[in-house]
C-alpha cells in the first residue's frame, strides 16, 4: 500500500516537473516571440528566426507568422533597395538625357534660326544658280549650232581637198608624160651631137686630104718647073689642085664654123633640157608632197568631222542634262521655299519642346526627391549596416572590385550601387569595378593599381582573389585600408576585416532543411566541390555534423565535383545512377541549377530533391516543380553593400569593425516562400 502511494507520488512529481518544463519552454518561446515582435516594431529585420517545433500549437503558428512577416519584410526592403538603385540609375540617365535633350533642343532652336537665315541665302543662291543655268543652257545651244556649222564647213573642206587631190593626181600624170618627152629629146640631141662629131671627123679627113693635095700640087709645080715646057700641063694641074685645095679648106672651115655653132647651140639646148628636166623632177616631188598634204588634210578633216559629230552627240546629252538640272534647280527652289517656311514652324515647335523638357525635368527632380524619401523610409529598417555622419571633413574614396559572371555577383553589384547612392551625400566617392569574364590577372592587377595610383582611402576585394599580393602590399604600405568579402584571404595580415557567410552555419541550415524535406528519416547524399575552397569544406562540415544528429537519416554516398557547370551536371547523373535511393542531394558549391537539371533529365523529379546555395531566378521553376527542395542564400546584396558602409564608418567616424570576421545573413528559399520571392 505504501509502495503504491510512493509510486503515485513519483508520478505526480513527474507530472508537476513536466508541467513546469512545458511552462518554462512555452515561456521561453513566448519571450522569444515578444522579443522578436519588439525588434520588428523597431524596424530591426536582421534577426534570427524564432525556433519552432513543427507542431500546430498556437505558439508555433504565431512564431511561423512572425518569421514569415520578418522574411517578407526583409525581402520587400531588400527588393525596394535594389529597385531604388535601378530606378535611381534610370532617373540619373533620364536627367542626363533630358539635359542633353534640352541643350539639343535649344541648339535646334538656335540652329533653326541660323538654318532659316541660311535657307534664305540658299534660296537666293538657288535662284541665281537657276538663272546661270538658263544662261548656260542658251550658250550651249549656240555652241551646238556653231559646232554644227563647223562640221558642215569641215565637210565641204574635206570634199574640196578630195577634189584637189584628184586634180593634182591628173597633173602629176601629165608631168610624168612631159618629163618622159624631155628625156626622149635629150637622148635625140645626144645622138645628134654624136653625128656632128662624126662630121667633124670627116671634115678633118677632108682637110688632111686638101693639105696633101696642096703638098702634092707644090711638088708637081717643082717637078713641072724642072721639066720645063714638058711639064707645063702638070703645072696647070698643080695650080688647079692648089685652088681646089684652098677652096676645100675654105669650105671645110665654113662647115666647121657652122658645125661649131650647131654644137654650141646643141649644148645650150641640152643644158636647157637638163635644167627643165631637173625642174620637172623637183616640181614632181613638190607636187607629190602637196598631194600627200592634201591627203593628210582630207584624213584630218574626216577625223575632225567625226569628232565634231561625237561632240554634237555629247552636247545633246549635256543639253538633256542641263534640262534635267534646270528642272532639279526649279524643284530645289520650290523645296528651299518650303524649308524656309517650315523652319519657322520648327522654331516654334522647338520652343514648345524646350518647355515640355523643362516640365519633364521638374517631374524627374520630383521623382528623385520621392526616391530619396523612399530611401530614407527604408533606412528606418535595420537590414544591414547604416552609414554614420562623416566627421573626417574630407572626401573619402573607396574602391571595390568584384566578379561579374552570375546572379550572385550581380546581386553584389546591386548592393554596391546602393551604397554608392547612400554615401553620396556624405562626401564619399565609391567606385565599383566589375571583373568581367575574360579579364586576366594582369587586368585585375591593373584595376587595383588604378585605385593605388589615384590615392584611394580603401580597397575592398573578394578574399579568394589571387595573384594581387604585390599590389595589396603596396597599397597597405601607402596607408590604404584593405577589406575582403565573400571569402577570407590567405594573407589575413593585410586586411582589417572580412565580411563573409558563415559557411558552417550555412551547412547546418542546409542539413536542417534536408531533414525537414524527408520528415527526418531517409537517405541523403553529398556532391562535394573543390576542397581547396574553404567555403566548400566548411559547408560540408556543418552539414555532416548536423545531419548526423538525426538517427533515422543515412548518408549513402559522396562524390567529388569540379567547380564547373558541365562537370556538375555529368557527375550528378552518374551519382543518381549509382544511388537511386537518395532522397536529398546536397551540393556544396554554387551550381545547384545544373544539379536540378540533371535530376529532371534523370527522371528523378519529385523523388530526389536538391539542397544547395545561391538563389537565382533560374532556380524558381525547379523549386516550384519539386526538383529543388531548398536553397541557402548568403545575402549577395549585403555582401556588396555592407563592406563599403563598414569601411566608410571606420574612416569617416572612427567606428571599429564588429570583428575581424563578420558574418552576413543567411536565409532559406523553399516552396513555402518562393512565391513571395518571385513577386519581389
Amino acid at each position: 500500500m505504501g509502495t503504491f502511494w510512493i509510486i503515485l507520488a513519483i508520478i505526480e512529481l513527474l507530472v508537476i516537473i513536466a508541467g513546469v518544463v512545458v511552462w518554462l519552454l512555452g515561456k521561453k518561446k513566448k519571450d522569444a516571440m515578444v522579443d522578436s515582435a519588439r525588434q520588428l516594431a523597431k524596424g530591426k529585420l536582421n534577426i534570427d528566426d524564432i525556433p519552432v517545433s513543427g507542431s500546430n500549437s498556437s505558439e508555433d503558428v504565431i512564431a511561423n507568422g512572425l518569421n514569415l512577416i520578418k522574411s517578407n519584410m526583409l525581402t520587400f526592403v531588400e527588393s525596394t533597395k535594389q529597385n531604388t538603385v535601378v530606378l535611381s540609375d534610370a532617373i540619373d540617365r533620364l536627367t542626363e538625357n533630358m539635359k542633353a535633350n534640352q541643350e539639343g533642343t535649344e541648339m535646334i532652336a538656335n540652329n533653326t534660326i541660323s538654318v532659316e537665315e541660311r535657307t534664305s541665302k540658299q534660296l537666293e543662291m538657288v535662284d541665281d544658280n537657276k538663272h546661270v543655268m538658263e544662261s548656260n543652257y542658251d550658250q550651249l545651244n549656240e555652241i551646238g549650232n556653231s559646232m554644227t556649222e563647223i562640221g558642215d564647213l569641215l565637210g565641204e573642206t574635206a570634199q574640196m581637198s578630195n577634189n584637189g587631190m584628184e586634180i593634182l593626181e591628173g597633173y602629176n600624170r601629165e608631168m610624168d608624160v612631159v618629163s618622159e618627152d624631155l628625156n626622149n629629146i635629150n637622148e635625140t640631141l645626144v645622138k645628134f651631137n654624136d653625128q656632128i662629131q662624126k662630121v667633124y671627123e670627116v671634115g678633118d679627113f677632108i682637110v688632111d686630104i686638101s693639105t696633101q693635095l696642096k703638098l702634092l700640087s707644090f711638088n708637081a709645080s717643082i717637078e713641072a718647073a724642072r721639066a720645063g715646057e714638058a711639064g707645063r700641063g702638070f703645072a696647070v694641074v698643080a695650080g688647079e689642085m692648089t685652088g681646089m685645095s684652098e677652096q676645100t679648106k675654105e669650105g671645110m672651115d665654113r662647115i666647121s664654123t657652122i658645125l661649131s655653132e650647131i654644137m654650141t647651140s646643141s649644148s645650150h639646148v641640152t643644158e636647157s633640157i637638163n635644167k627643165v628636166t631637173e625642174s620637172f623632177n623637183e616640181s614632181k616631188a613638190t607636187f607629190t608632197e602637196v598631194n600627200s598634204s592634201f591627203g593628210a588634210i582630207n584624213t584630218n578633216s574626216t577625223q575632225i568631222q567625226t569628232k565634231i559629230t561625237d561632240i554634237n552627240k555629247m552636247f545633246s546629252v549635256m543639253e538633256d542634262n542641263f534640262q534635267r538640272s534646270k528642272d532639279i534647280a526649279d524643284r530645289m527652289y520650290d523645296t528651299a521655299k518650303d524649308i524656309n517656311e517650315s523652319t519657322e514652324d520648327i522654331a516654334a515647335a522647338s520652343q514648345e519642346v524646350t518647355a515640355e523638357a523643362t516640365q519633364i525635368g521638374e517631374n524627374t527632380a520630383a521623382l528623385d526627391d520621392m526616391l530619396k524619401g523612399i530611401r530614407k523610409l527604408i533606412g528606418r529598417f535595420d537590414t544591414g549596416v547604416m552609414p554614420e555622419n562623416n566627421r573626417s571633413g574630407k572626401e573619402i574614396k573607396i574602391g571595390m572590385v568584384s566578379m561579374n559572371d552570375n546572379d550572385f555577383w550581380y546581386g553584389v553589384k546591386r548592393g554596391a550601387n546602393y551604397a554608392v547612392k547612400e554615401l553620396a551625400p556624405f562626401k564619399t566617392k565609391v567606385t565599383f569595378t566589375p571583373i568581367n569574364p575574360g579579364d586576366d590577372g594582369d587586368k585585375v592587377r591593373e584595376y587595383i593599381q588604378s585605385f593605388i595610383d589615384q590615392k584611394y582611402d580603401a580597397i575592398i576585394y573578394p578574399g579568394f582573389l589571387g595573384g594581387v599580393d604585390k599590389q595589396l602590399e603596396q597599397a597597405r604600405s601607402k596607408g590604404i585600408k584593405l577589406m575582403t568579402f565573400n571569402c577570407d584571404c590567405s594573407n589575413t595580415k593585410l586586411r582589417l576585416a572580412c565580411l563573409k557567410a558563415d559557411s558552417i552555419e550555412q551547412g547546418q541550415l542546409a542539413a536542417k532543411s534536408a531533414a525537414g524535406l524527408i520528415g527526418k528519416s531517409g537517405n541523403v547524399g553529398i556532391l562535394m566541390g573543390s576542397d581547396t575552397i574553404i567555403g566548400n569544406v566548411e559547408r560540408r562540415k556543418g552539414f555532416i555534423d548536423t545531419i548526423g544528429k538525426y538517427k533515422s537519416i543515412k548518408l549513402v554516398g559522396e562524390m567529388s565535383v569540379k567547380d564547373d557547370s558541365d562537370d556538375v551536371y555529368k557527375k550528378t547523373k552518374e551519382y543518381l545512377s549509382k544511388h537511386p535511393e537518395v532522397q536529398v542531394l546536397f551540393l556544396t558549391n554554387g551550381f545547384p541549377e545544373d544539379v536540378a537539371r540533371a535530376v529532371v533529365d534523370a527522371g528523378r523529379k519529385g523523388k530526389t530533391k536538391v539542397v544547395g546555395f545561391d538563389l537565382n531566378p533560374g532556380l524558381f521553376p525547379y523549386i516550384k516543380n519539386g526538383a529543388v527542395g531548398s536553397i541557402i542564400s548568403q545575402d549577395s546584396f549585403g555582401q556588396g553593400h555592407d563592406p563599403i558602409v563598414l569601411m566608410y564608418n571606420h574612416i569617416a567616424a572612427g567606428t571599429s569593425f564588429p570583428g575581424e570576421t563578420i558574418s552576413c545573413r543567411a536565409s532559406v528559399a523553399d516552396a513555402s516562400n518562393i512565391d513571395q520571392l518571385i513577386e519581389a
